[in-house]
């Protein structure tokens, strides 16, 4: 499995930007949403609770103020 995280513009329908984040590992994603890696499988909106803890994970800050940022499992 492979994971992206997916940035809008607030307001916006379309992404700008896509990274993939894959690296970090299911296990790490699940923990991070509260879910067993195994339930990963829909599209999660990351949220200021999980800011900080995604920062410190994957290197990425999230400007919440001005996007909006989905991580995407995606089946290989």
């Amino acid at each position: 499995m492979s994971f992206l995280v997916t940035r809008y513009p607030k307001g916006e329908d379309h992404p700008d930007s896509s990274t993939d984040v894959t690296a970090v590992g299911a296990e790490a994603f699940g923990e991070l949403l509260g879910m067993p890696a195994e339930h990963l499988a829909d599209v999660y909106p990351l949220k200021r609770e999980h800011a900080e803890r995604f920062r410190r994970l994957t290197g990425l800050a999230l400007d919440l103020e001005k996007y909006e940022y989905f991580l995407e499992p995606e089946a290989d």
